[in-house]
């Protein structure tokens, strides 16, 4: 039932190594940006050099955000597929959009227990 894409997102969520290369490359970015900060500041590089710097920090950052938040959606889409399959494979009513798969399993054994008690009285 998974899309191509799909089955790619949840090859990649098997794979710890791919959190690790983003992390690494988040501290090796900062540590560039800190070593050219301090190379400027030595060599009394002007505000103009300063301005495009941090305008490329800016970029670079924003990118990286915004490919998380899409990743992030895409992950979301792929629980939801999944929860709502195992939803049909244990015969139970589909869990809402928006509403949380936990909440939702704990209200309907609420709403069970008493069926339950009252056929065994």
């Amino acid at each position: 039932m998974l899309d191509t894409d799909e089955r790619r997102l949840l090859d990649h969520s098997f794979q710890p190594g791919l959190t690790e290369k983003r992390l690494r490359n988040i501290a090796i970015n900062f540590f560039l940006v800190l070593v050219a900060l301090g190379l400027f500041a030595a060599y009394g590089i002007g505000l103009f050099w300063l301005t495009g710097v941090a305008g490329a920090i800016l970029v670079v950052s924003a990118v990286e955000k915004i490919s998380y938040a899409r990743e992030m959606l895409h992950y979301k889409s792929l629980v939801r597929k999944l929860v709502h399959r195992v939803e049909q494979l244990e015969g139970s009513n589909p869990t809402a959009l928006g509403a949380h798969p936990a909440a939702y399993a704990e209200r309907q054994i609420e709403l069970d227990q008493p069926r339950t008690a009252e056929r065994h009285a």
